[in-house]
């Protein structure tokens, strides 16, 4: 008797394992097999079995490619079987056993061979893997690489007693192969995930102690001591290269947005540290809340000679709108990628290169500051070098410390989410004189919040959408260091209501504001 499940095989170049694995799934009236460019006897093999109905796709990923096979399948009931594995007797005769339920998922129990022998140790038992499912229920998940069934809140899970044989690796050559295979897929999907040398180091010496030791892999002579080496080493490599991709592919385009407001003098001193940069936006541009000409004819003067596009945003003066100035460059901004400082903060060469290198989706990135005091600020100020704003580097101290090390260890420890306003009202610390973030991520809140009128609360304000809208909060420290020059604090005049309108975006947990980018002005 044919059962009324369509079994799914994903295939490459499995001539080795192909006939025992159809063999062993003849009972099954369908077999979907999705080709992936087979260039040995895979496909001959698999057009002896009559139940086998082949289908060709390029490599979309294996939770994708997983997903397309379901598709072509006439059962509802999916029976997914790597190409590499082989369902046990007993476990045919215990499906034909089930009354499958269509909100019922099963577990199948996967034996892990290494060169033949059954290894019960290394993370590879026990093994259950979700295999059989209905699809008008779940499907597999969309994941380039370790894909897995969706399980629904809603689901029963019944692990099988009997599952399938799985020829994981013949030799250590195999398993290199695949390591490198699968650390690469791997680092290509998590490009969100942080990752550095540190981190790649400690993940995989720790999966080697806990494979070996721990897991046992000690019991299984040289088999598992290489077993527990590779996995470390998989894990090693595959956060090494997230490291390597996220280090060489920066935001293509960059725009560092600096605001003023009649500091023409302070802004001439950013704009020479801007010059001295190591790494260059794309373009800066000046948000300007109103200044008179001079500021104007100022930025005018170093157009000609600036070696980047240097862009001047103004509104007119209608008294303290740096939200509205804000999101007015950021619309004009060219860049997908945003840095925004104060038009008195003197750039370390590093600082372009520093906050790119930590750039993410859906992370708001915290600079820090080192503040100069008022009497290197007047030195500053006053000096006639050429490159005065070189002066304010003389202020050192822990603060101004360039340490990749410190600085990822910072960034991968700092993390704050919306859960952080489930016990506090409010994250110290944010100050946007130094901080960037993805310009779509900015949009996709409608930017700063113009409700806010004179100083106080708009940087907080606008973290608390972007963290409510599922962003993450990042500390950048001994990285992307920055100079403030010192000035008299601004008048407080308007906290208190402004204070106001943030304690109602925390209650109402927004994630938009109504007078922001896409404002009418």
């Amino acid at each position: 008797m044919s059962l009324p499940i369509s079994v799914t095989i994903l295939v490459k170049n499995a001539q080795e394992t192909m006939r025992e694995c159809l063999e062993s799934l003849q009972s099954f009236d369908e077999i979907i097999l999705l080709d992936n460019g087979s260039t040995d006897d895979t496909l001959s093999i698999a057009q002896s079995f009559s139940n086998v109905k082949i289908y060709e796709s390029e490599f979309i990923g294996f939770g994708a490619l997983k997903n397309l096979a379901i598709s072509y399948a006439k059962h509802d009931w999916i029976l997914s079987i790597d190409s590499d594995e082989v369902l046990e007797s007993d476990t045919l005769a215990l499906i034909e056993s089930l009354t499958l339920d269509s909100h019922t998922i099963y577990a199948l129990p996967r034996k892990n061979l290494y060169n033949g022998e059954w290894i019960k140790a290394c993370g590879w038992y026990p093994d259950y893997v979700w295999r059989l499912f209905n699809k008008t229920f779940t499907r597999f998940n969309d994941n380039f690489v370790h894909e897995s069934v969706i399980i629904p809140k809603n689901a029963h899970k019944l692990k099988l007693s009997s599952g399938i044989k799985h020829y994981a690796y013949d030799n250590i050559a195999h398993l290199l192969e695949k390591l490198q295979r699968y650390s690469s897929l791997w680092a290509e999907q998590n490009t969100h995930k942080h990752s550095s040398p540190f981190k790649a180091l400690t993940h995989g010496f720790w999966t080697f102690l806990r494979d070996y030791f721990l897991k046992k892999g000690i019991f299984y002579g040289y088999k598992g001591f290489v077993i527990s080496l590779c996995n470390g080493l998989g894990t090693f490599f595959k956060y090494m290269k997230l490291y390597e991709l996220q280090s060489t592919t920066p935001p293509r385009v960059s725009s560092l947005i600096i605001t003023t407001y009649n500091q023409k003098e302070r802004l001439a001193l950013v704009l020479d540290s801007v010059k001295n940069l190591a790494f260059l936006p794309n373009e800066v541009l000046i948000a300007d809340d109103g200044s008179t000409k001079d500021t104007k004819e100022l930025i005018q003067s170093y157009q000609t000679h600036f070696p980047c596009p240097l862009r001047h945003i103004w509104h007119e003066d209608k008294g303290f709108r740096l939200s509205s100035i804000r999101n007015l460059a950021i619309k004009e901004a060219q860049g997908e990628y945003i840095i925004i400082i104060d038009g008195d903060m003197i750039l370390d060469a590093h600082f372009i290169k520093d906050h790119l290198r930590y750039a993410k989706k859906n992370v708001f990135l915290q600079g820090s500051r080192v503040i100069l005091d008022s009497k290197r600020t007047q030195n500053i100020m006053e000096s006639r070098e050429e490159n005065a704003f070189r002066l304010a580097f003389k202020q050192g101290g822990f603060k101004a410390k360039r340490s990749a090390l410190l600085c990822s260890l910072i960034f991968a420890t700092s993390k704050i989410t919306a859960t952080f306003f489930d016990k506090k009202d409010l994250i110290k610390g944010i100050r946007g004189c130094n901080m960037s973030f993805y310009k779509a991520d900015c949009i996709n809140i409608n930017g700063f919040n113009e409700a806010f009128i004179g100083w106080g609360r708009e940087d907080s304000e606008f973290v608390a959408r972007f963290l409510f809208n599922g962003g993450e909060l990042r500390r950048l420290k001994f990285g992307g260091v920055a100079y403030h020059l010192y000035h008299p604090e601004n008048p407080r005049t308007m906290l208190e209501s402004n204070h106001n309108i943030y304690l109602q975006t925390l209650i109402n947990k927004s994630r938009y504001c109504e007078q922001g980018i896409e404002s009418t002005r």
